[in-house]
């Protein structure tokens, strides 16, 4: 696997870049962070997130003129977030907080700022925090700059009075009534090791780098009015800042100029979707700030913006509580340093495989993709236990085996222009309707149909055995040459993706576009204007053909159709895609659930699979040749849904019954111990089909225990213990023989090796 791929695919995901209004602040306080914990009514938790990027913070907070309100998401129609609002009731009811300040170790380094104002008194609380020894020169009898000029009513002189002794607590020397003139400039420069200009005026004109406020002078640094007219308290901060971080850099002799393109203001490249949003208007604080009720409600109306359009359309994403970044380190970590661990293994095998997360992201970031790359790295690592996978790919195997594989010409031709192709899945759900579709397909199309009954190989993809898949897949090629390389028609959406992906050389069809372009059955049934939802299958994502036959077909039928919000492109995953059913069964259900409750009108599949799994879960769900067939108006209580035992006995009845019927050949092939009879409770049959455990392998174990008398006797139940070992699989069966059948007591499998006694 490459990793280093990995690693520039989790670059790509910008769900944790900042929001707009922490961007837009110029100093980049976490607006999103102390909006959050005011919603939990933790005031000082809130301050001291301001505490961290505000300096001054018991003032500045309760005058900043917060240009990030202007680009909050909200601001539709002035419902913006009242940001400053909710910093000034953090401070008011958060600044008596702990917080703990670790003493920083001094540095023989001395500072001169020349002025007092918001700019200055920032540089030298940075640069005091960084261990610089720093005096202030400010020319009026005290330091506040503009801040002294604000009417009382909305900043109490006290407050700043306040702040001015923790300067001074600090070691930042204040020296009053210092007016350094150009003239003074030359010998505080000789006496300091950097000088920061932040005063209003100035006699003398300096060229300033607009990114590190460097002069013509080397150690002169200089920003506020005497640069930019601009009266903002967060723009002075801001400089005042950007002044500390270059003249650090300059004592240093580090380079001025790298990495500092977001120093300052910058557009976010997250991306909020709030079109189903309700934003609801601003709330007014009653007095002159919030009281804590008012701040804590008007903090539940920020969005608490992030990206996340993948997390909310997939269940495993939310399940896991990872983003495709963190989801991608995880896999690193597991790749690199764990090697394959069992949290690992559970999470990465309840993906589905669908790809709607690569269809919602902004940056098209695909975990099927990765996820199927991953799941490859481990099989050929042998960490991927093949527990996880096992029955799906014994079932593939059966299928693709005598017991099913079918492949021939049409009767009474030597020749096939197309071959119909009816999957495993419909071939195991519906048997019935596989044969009438395939004489209609014989009756409608001419110069030949074919009939390939097989698997194509989806299990091994999904399970990450590329060997095994492309195993299948050249079989599938060398099977179509035999039949004269024929256009192959597909029932299933798996198959029709898994074709059209590998047989390059072949036409692949889609049934459902046969029956929009041919005409349907005259014996179909009107719908009579019944609404139906449409499932599109994961698999048919990019397939615009299918989706519109589908469509076609039904609303022929006199059906109306409702496109639930994830449909077509955006379609979810039905629960059984990449093999989660079989990997982890309760969190497949969870998947069900979750695309059930996307409509309250009866779904339409065309998926046998989709189909299934729905009624399972109580959803009444027409397959589109319930449609076709006449079967469009059954009831849940009579839609029924096949065990697994019954699936592998329908696929070999098809078989059967298609050979018999239309080639007059006998299939003499016969399951090993099919001929014995068993009992089994429903209650038990449902612990079978969890444990995928199949009636097939009961009567194997029962028929050899019988033959061998490999087994424990209890007197006391009279019931017997067997056990037979299939490969990797052993198998317990408790049965009583009851006169020429078995009744089975339990049933359960694991994988050891158990030795006869």
């Amino acid at each position: 696997m490459d990793l280093e791929k990995l690693l520039s695919m989790q670059k790509l995901c910008i769900n944790d870049n900042p929001a707009a209004c922490v961007t837009e602040c110029p100093i980049h306080v976490d607006v999103k962070g102390f909006i959050c914990e005011i919603r939990k009514g933790n005031f000082e938790e809130a301050y001291r997130i301001l505490k961290k990027r505000i300096p001054f913070t018991n003032v500045i907070g309760l005058v900043c003129d917060h240009p990030c309100e202007n680009s909050c998401v909200t601001n539709i129609y002035g419902k913006a977030i009242s940001i400053h609002e909710l910093e000034k009731a953090a401070v008011i009811y958060g600044r008596g907080a702990k917080i703990k300040t670790l003493p920083m170790p001094k540095v023989n380094k001395k500072i001169a700022v020349i002025g007092g104002g918001i700019s200055g008194i920032t540089c030298a609380c940075d640069l005091n925090q960084k261990g610089y020894s720093v005096d202030i020169y400010e020319k009026e009898n005290g330091v506040g700059g503009s801040l002294l000029k604000m009417p009382e009513q909305i900043l109490n002189p006290k407050l700043i009075k306040e702040e001015i002794i923790k300067l001074e607590e600090q070691g930042i020397e204040i020296k009053l009534n210092q007016e350094i003139t150009p003239e003074k400039l030359k010998g505080i420069t000789l006496e300091y090791d950097a000088v920061f200009i932040g005063t209003g005026e100035w006699n003398e004109k300096f060229d300033v780098n607009e990114v590190t406020l460097q002069t013509e002078i080397e150690k002169v640094f200089a920003y506020g009015r005497i640069v930019s007219e601009r009266k903002s308290v967060i723009q002075s901060v801001r400089t005042g800042r950007c002044a500390a971080v270059s003249i650090d850099r300059f004592v240093y002799n580090k380079s001025l100029t790298a990495l500092r393109e977001k120093e300052g203001s910058y557009k976010s490249i997250l991306q909020v979707d709030i079109e189903k949003e309700k934003i609801t208007p601003r709330i007014k604080p009653e007095n002159t700030a919030f009281t804590k009720e008012e701040a804590i409600n008007e903090a539940l109306r920020c969005l608490q913006c992030e990206c996340h359009k993948c997390v909310k359309a997939c269940v495993h994403l939310q399940k896991v509580k990872l983003d495709p970044k963190a989801y991608i380190r995880t896999i690193n970590q597991n790749e690199r340093i764990i090697l394959g661990d069992h949290y690992a293994n559970k999470t990465i095998n309840s993906c589905t495989e669908c790809g709607l997360c690569g269809v919602v992201c902004p940056k098209s970031i695909n975990m099927a993709d990765i996820i199927k790359e991953t799941r490859e790295s481990m099989v050929s690592r042998n960490k991927m236990p093949i527990s996880a996978h096992d029955f799906a790919l014994k079932d593939m195997e059966f299928t693709n085996s005598k017991y099913f594989e079918l492949i021939k010409h049409q009767p009474g031709k030597n020749n096939s222009k197309y071959v119909f192709y009816p999957g495993c899945q419909l071939s195991a759900s519906y048997s019935e309707y596989v044969i009438k579709t395939y004489n209609y397909l014989m009756e409608k199309l001419d110069d030949g149909v074919g009939l390939y009954l097989g698997c194509c190989g989806a299990p091994a993809k999904w399970a990450g055995r590329q060997e095994q898949y492309d195993s299948s897949i050249e079989k599938t090629k060398l099977n179509l040459e035999k039949l004269g390389n024929p256009i192959v028609i597909t029932a299933c959406s798996t198959c029709f993706s898994n074709f059209g992906e590998n047989l390059k050389n072949i036409k692949i069809k889609s049934l459902w576009e046969i029956f929009d372009e041919k005409g349907l059955p005259l014996d179909s049934k009107s719908g009579n204007g019944k609404i139906l939802a449409v499932h599109d299958a994961c698999t048919t994502r990019n397939e615009k053909g299918i989706h519109e036959s589908i469509r076609n077909i039904a609303e022929s039928l006199h059906y109306n159709i409702e496109e639930p919000q994830f449909t077509k492109e955006k379609t979810k995953c039905c629960g059984y895609g990449g093999l989660v059913y079989y990997a982890n069964k309760e969190f497949s259900k969870e998947v069900t659930e979750d695309r059930i409750k996307d409509s309250e009108n009866d779904f339409l599949a065309y998926c046998a699979m989709c189909r299934d799994l729905f009624v399972l879960k109580g959803k009444k769900t027409y397959h589109i040749l319930d449609l076709i067939y006449g079967s469009g108006n059954v009831e849940i209580t009579d839609m029924k849904v096949p065990t697994l035992s019954d699936r592998r006995a329908n696929r070999f009845k098809l078989k059967k019954e298609l050979l018999e019927n239309l080639w007059g050949e006998k299939m003499d092939i016969k399951n090993e111990y099919e001929d014995i009879k068993i009992v089994i409770e429903d209650e038990l049959k449902g612990k079978m089909e969890d444990e995928l455990i199949l009636e097939g392998d009961i009567k194997r174990v029962i028929g050899n225990a019988e033959k061998t008398n490999n087994s424990f006797y209890n007197p006391e139940t009279g019931h017997i213990l067997a056990w037979r070992r299939f490969v990797n699989i052993t198998f317990w069966v408790e049965y009583q023989k009851v006169n020429d059948s078995f009744k089975v007591i339990n049933a359960y499998s694991h994988r050891m090796h158990v030795k006869g006694v």
